[in-house]
C-alpha cells in the first residue's frame, strides 16, 4: 500500500473537522448501459495513480476484536481466497435473488493486464464462483461478478439460500437511498471497515470530500488500512455514495466541473457499479435500503 506523508495530516483533519451541511437529494440507478471493461495495471481512479487498499492474507495473525460488525451486512467482515475485506451494500433482483457487494480486487487481486490479458471483469455461473466466508470461516455465498478497471472496482457475492443478511450499515444505519449528486459542496462521509488494527479500535470512521464533482469517483480526506477494501460509504444524510477501494494522494485540485477533487482515499461510486454489474450478469439489480 502506498504511503504518503500527507496522509496522516489530512486524515487528522478529516477526523477532527466539524460536520458540514450537505445538500439532500434523491438518486437512483439508471438503466443498464453497455460498456467494455478490462483490467489495467497500475490501477488508477479517475486518471489519478493510486494504490489499491491491501488485502491481508486470510490466515495472518489478526488483533483481538477484529470483526466487530457481525453478520452479512454493510461493514461485515469478508474472507476470500485472496484475504480479508469488508462487505458493502445488499442488493436484490425482482426474482428475489440476493447479493452483497465488496471490492472487485478482493477476489481478482491486484494482478491482471490490459484488455484480454487479465481477469479485469469476470462473471461466474451459479455454483461455480469462488467462495465467500465470514470471520469464522463459514461460507455464506459465492462470487457472481467482479471488475477491476479504472474507475471500477466492485464485486457481487450471490448469497446462499437461508443465509440471514441485513441491509443496515453498522453504527451509522442506512442506506436510505442513493447519492449520485454532482456537487462542489463539502460532504461528510461515513464508512465502517475491518482495517487491520484500526478495525479493532476505530472501525466506524468519517472522511470529508471537498466536493462530489465526478459521477465515477469521489476523493476524500480520511484514513483507510488493509482490510477496509470494499467498505460501504454513505453521505451524512444516509445515502449510499460508493465503495472504498484505494489509498494515497488522489487528484490535483479543481475538477473540470468546478468542484475540488482531492483526497487521501478513493471511492468508486455505486451507480456505475450497479449498472455495469447488472448488464454483465443480465439481471435487474436494486439496492436494498433502510427506511427510518
Amino acid at each position: 500500500m502506498r504511503r504518503s506523508a500527507l496522509m496522516p495530516v489530512i486524515g487528522l483533519l478529516a477526523a477532527t473537522v466539524m460536520p458540514l451541511a450537505a445538500d439532500a437529494g434523491s438518486g437512483t440507478a439508471s438503466a443498464p448501459g453497455r460498456a467494455s471493461v478490462a483490467s489495467a495495471t497500475p490501477f488508477t481512479l479517475g486518471g489519478a495513480q493510486c494504490s489499491l487498499i491491501d488485502v491481508p492474507a486470510a490466515d495472518s495473525a489478526l488483533p483481538v476484536g477484529v470483526g466487530t460488525c457481525p453478520g452479512v451486512r454493510p461493514g461485515g467482515e469478508l474472507r476470500t481466497e485472496k484475504g480479508q475485506c469488508t462487505l458493502n451494500f445488499l442488493f436484490v433482483t425482482p426474482e428475489g435473488e440476493r447479493f452483497v457487494g465488496t471490492a472487485g480486487h478482493c477476489i481478482l487481486g491486484e494482478g491482471g493486464g490490459l484488455a484480454g490479458e487479465g481477469p479485469g471483469e469476470k462473471t461466474w455461473a451459479k455454483g461455480e464462483g469462488p467462495e465467500a466466508k465470514n470471520a469464522d470461516g463459514k461460507r455464506f455465498g459465492e462470487f457472481a461478478y467482479a471488475v477491476l478497471k479504472d474507475p471500477r472496482d466492485f464485486g457481487l457475492i450471490r448469497l446462499d439460500d437461508g443465509v440471514e443478511a441485513s441491509p443496515e450499515m453498522c453504527n451509522y444505519g442506512g442506506p436510505n437511498g442513493i447519492n449520485d449528486d454532482i456537487s462542489g459542496d463539502p460532504t461528510v462521509l461515513h464508512y465502517f471497515g475491518n482495517g487491520i488494527a484500526i478495525g479493532t479500535a476505530l472501525p466506524a470512521r468519517s472522511a470529508v470530500a471537498m466536493g462530489l464533482p465526478n459521477a465515477d469517483h469521489v476523493y476524500a480526506a480520511g484514513i483507510a488500512l488493509p482490510g477496509d477494501s470494499g467498505s460501504a460509504v454513505i453521505s451524512e444524510d444516509g445515502r449510499a455514495v460508493g465503495v472504498l477501494v484505494t489509498v494515497g494522494v488522489h487528484g490535483f485540485g479543481i475538477d473540470d466541473s468546478g468542484g475540488i477533487d482531492f483526497g487521501t482515499v478513493g471511492i468508486t461510486r455505486i451507480v456505475p457499479q450497479m449498472t455495469r454489474a447488472a448488464q454483465a450478469l443480465g439481471i435487474q439489480l436494486s439496492m436494498v435500503t433502510v427506511q427510518s
